[in-house]
C-alpha cells in the first residue's frame, strides 16, 4: 500500500512486504517521491492539533495494526538507522515522530514528493 497523510499532502506511507527492519537495505519510494530523513519529518510532524486520523491504523485494509496477518507499527526515514526516528501507525497522522531502536513490527517507509 501507498497511502497519502491526511495531515499533510506531499507525505505518504509505503508499506514494506517484510515486518523485519533490515538497518542495511535502503528502501526506495515510487517515482516522483524521496525516502525522508528525520529532519524532514521533524519539520513536518510537530503534533499541534489532532484530527484523529491515524498513520494507518485501521485504514486502507489494515484491522487495527495488521495487514496480511502480520502487526506492523514502524515506518522508518532513511537514516532512522542512526536516528531511530519512526512514525507510529498507530499514532494520529500529525503526531511527532518518535524514536526507538526496534526491528520488528517494521511497517513501511516514509515518502515524501520530489
Amino acid at each position: 500500500g501507498f497511502r497519502q497523510s491526511t495531515y499533510d499532502s506531499s507525505v505518504h506511507y509505503a508499506v514494506s512486504l517484510s515486518t523485519t527492519w533490515d538497518k542495511s537495505k535502503y528502501y526506495d519510494c515510487p517515482s516522483g517521491y524521496h525516502w525522508a530523513c528525520t529532519e524532514e519529518g521533524r519539520k513536518i510532524f510537530k503534533g499541534t492539533f489532532w484530527s484523529y486520523t491515524y498513520v494507518y491504523h485501521n485504514q486502507c485494509g489494515w484491522s487495527g495494526t495488521q495487514y496480511g496477518g502480520l502487526r506492523r507499527f514502524y515506518f522508518r526515514f532513511r537514516d532512522s538507522v542512526t536516528t531511530n526516528a519512526y512514525k507510529d501507525s498507530r499514532e494520529y497522522d500529525e503526531h511527532q515522530i518518535e524514536f526507538g531502536s526496534s526491528t520488528s513490527a517494521f511497517a513501511g517507509v516514509v515518502c515524501i514528493e520530489d
